[in-house]
Parts: structure tokens; C-alpha cells; sequence
């Protein structure tokens, strides 16, 4: 079935039905806007208008199946309509607790990671996610009907701010079921209309696409001048340690990567996210800090040190405190802008390198 929020298909259709073109807008206003998602809630909707509308089309493409809380996060697990299950999370950014007024804490900022694949084709080392297999991309409904339901969630657990505006999704993030740049046309259709005004209107600098380093796509951000924020999933400094860790790497080779990459900081003058796994006896190792610095080196670059998230199904360590800050100075001392990441979620099985934890461990 369509989805409400498919423009030239509602359009066609109004034009058959004679739906007054200021319908029509009212119609993308309880989604974006008002963050409405179930009809019974688009009062400005005549119920003659919904009941025409529901015969043709739903009003998101996934339902679903799952919503699990936390006082930082949630996360929900849809299932598309041929009956495949993708996840989202949001994650929350609270006021400092040195800042609350009243006991009452602040929700400063929103961010929503997204699937834009169900599985995963890359299969890094750490990774648990590649084992469900990879079955399809999704479309650009599905894409968008994540953001949708999130916003519509984020309305009914919050309500309105203190001047009557509401809370929405602020960052998106294709970090998530992956790989965002092997499904190029959907991703970047579902980018154009995050970008809308009339849409989400996010800002360029608040979506971002995480990539293993598939060079021609991202010759195509180029081309396309699609200058959104790119993180980039290096985890090793060097050819042979990326192969080992991550086989795509084979493929595109990490000096051919680095080229592509200096183009497009060239284009867009954006800071390049390198998110770089810390993995006991493997990334780990002051030498490799010594060589991620020299690749670094001169570059518009800003260094996630993610710690690894360990899990049952893949037999590998989570470095030391002491190994990764010692990692982290060395990175410092070459100027080099660094941030150890927070393993948020882990005992929940949400972490980076663990979606799909559960399913795989049935299997």
C-alpha cells in the first residue's frame, strides 16, 4: 500500500478525488508538524477526507513490534510489511546535572540512529549484526517512517516544551543496520526530505552517514553535493590490520579511501568522523596509535575511540581503560581531536556491534 507521506502519489490521487490542494498540506502537517501518526489524532482532518485516504494508503510503511526504555535511549524494533524486522534507537542528551533548576532536568537534544538495511553485507570482525545476513535495502518510506514514529513517540512520552513547541528528532544517524551508501538512492531521496522545510527541515550538519568506505558512493556524495556529515569506519591505521578486521577493505584500499575523502572534505569543508574500535592485542597497541596520527596527519579529522563491545557469538577482548586513554594521549600528542565514546547500552545488548544480539543468539 502507499504511505500518506509519498507527495506524488498523494497528489495524483487528490487530483482524481478532487482533494483541495490545501488539504493536501494539512495532510503533511499533522505528520511533520504536529507529529501525528495515527488518524483518529489529525483533527484538522475532516473524518470523510480520512476514511477516502485510508482506502489507498497507510500512514507508515513499518509498525512496531517492539518498544523497550530507558531513562537515556529507546529503542524499537519494526517490521516491514513482507515481514522482516529492522531496528532504530534514540538516544537522549540531558542537561549536565550541575544545570538542573527545580528538580527538573533538562532534554537538551535528540538523536535518532537509523536502519537503512535489514542485515548488514560487510561483516567486520566485531560486528554481530553481519550475521543475521543481509536480506534487502530499505526503501525510502521505510527510511522515513522511522523518523516519523520516533518523533510521533518523542510527542506522546514528552508533550509540548515550556513555550509550547514540541520535541523532535534534532540528529539522525545511518548508524544502524548498514550499509547506508549500498542502498545510495534510497538514502539519499530520505536525506532530501529530512532536509526539507516543509519536512523535518533538519540541518546538513545534524544527519550523518556512517560508512565502511565504499569509495564510489562516495565519489557520488560528491557529485551530488550532498554534503551531510560522514563518519567513516577506519578501525585500523594501516592495509593489512583493516583487511584482517574488515574484508570490504580489500576491495578499497585504504590509501584509495583517504583520497576520496580529502575530495570530498575539499567540497564540503566538513569534519571527517573516524570511528576506530579498541580491541585488546588487535587496534589496541601504541604503535598503531603512532600510525593513525601520521594518516591524520594535516587532515579535518575528529577520532572516536569506540570500545569493544563484547558478546558471546564473537570471541574477541574490550581493550583496558588504561590501554585506551594511553592511546588517546598519544593521539592528543599529535594533535589529533579525540573522543572516547561511552558503551551506552551494552548490558542491553544495544551497542555498537551488537544489534541483532538477540536473533542471532536464538538462531
Amino acid at each position: 500500500m502507499n504511505v500518506l507521506f509519498d507527495q506524488e502519489k498523494l497528489e495524483i490521487r487528490a487530483k482524481e478525488r478532487k482533494i483541495p490542494q490545501f488539504k493536501v498540506k494539512q495532510i503533511f502537517f499533522e505528520l511533520f508538524k504536529n507529529q501525528h501518526i495515527e488518524w483518529d489524532e489529525m483533527t484538522t482532518l475532516s473524518n470523510q477526507l480520512k476514511d477516502e485516504l485510508k482506502s489507498d494508503f497507510s500512514v507508515l510503511s513499518l509498525k512496531c513490534m517492539e518498544t523497550v526504555e530507558a531513562e537515556t535511549t529507546t529503542k524499537f524494533a519494526f517490521q516491514t510489511e513482507d515481514g522482516y524486522t529492522v531496528e532504530a534507537i534514540i538516544m537522549y542528551h540531558w542537561q549536565d546535572e550541575k544545570y538542573i533548576k527545580n528538580n527538573k532536568r533538562k532534554l537538551n537534544r535528540i538523536t535518532l540512529c537509523i536502519s537503512s538495511q535489514i542485515g548488514c553485507p560487510v561483516n567486520c570482525l566485531f560486528c554481530v549484526t553481519w550475521k543475521l545476513w543481509f536480506t534487502r535495502n530499505l526503501t525510502w518510506d521505510e527510511i522515513i517512517s522511522q523518523i516519523l514514529y520516533a518523533n510521533a513517540y518523542i510527542f506522546k512520552r514528552f508533550g509540548k516544551k515550556e513555550d509550547w513547541t514540541h520535541r523532535w528528532v534534532r540528529n539522525v544517524v545511518f548508524m544502524w543496520m548498514w550499509e547506508p551508501l549500498l542502498n545510495y538512492d534510497e538514502v539519499k531521496k530520505s536525506v532530501e526530505i529530512m532536509l526539507q522545510q516543509d519536512r523535518f527541515s533538519l540541518g546538513r550538519r545534524h544527519v550523518t552517514i556512517s560508512t565502511a568506505g565504499i569509495i564510489p558512493w562516495i565519489e557520488r556524495l560528491i557529485e551530488d553535493k550532498l554534503d551531510v556529515k560522514l563518519a567513516v569506519s577506519l578501525h585500523a591505521p594501516n592495509q593489512q590490520l583493516r583487511e584482517r578486521i574488515m574484508p570490504i577493505a580489500r576491495r578499497y584500499q585504504l590509501d584509495k579511501l583517504m583520497e576520496v575523502i580529502d575530495r570530498y572534505v575539499e567540497v564540503t569543508d566538513n569534519r571527517i568522523f573516524y570511528e576506530y574500535i579498541m580491541i585488546a592485542w588487535i587496534t589496541d597497541k601504541p604503535e598503531l596509535a603512532d600510525e593513525l596520527v601520521e594518516l591524520l596527519r594535516d587532515r579535518l579529522a575528529h577520532v572516536n575511540l569506540i570500545p569493544y563491545n563484547s558478546n558471546p557469538v564473537i570471541d574477541l577482548k574490550e581493550s583496558s581503560e588504561k590501554s585506551i586513554q594511553n592511546f588517546k594521549r598519544i593521539l592528543e600528542k599529535g594533535w589529533i581531536t579525540v573522543t572516547v565514546r561511552e558503551s551506552m547500552w551494552r548490558e542491553a545488548k544495544w551497542a555498537c556491534g551488537q544489534l541483532g544480539y538477540e536473533r542471532v543468539k536464538k538462531k
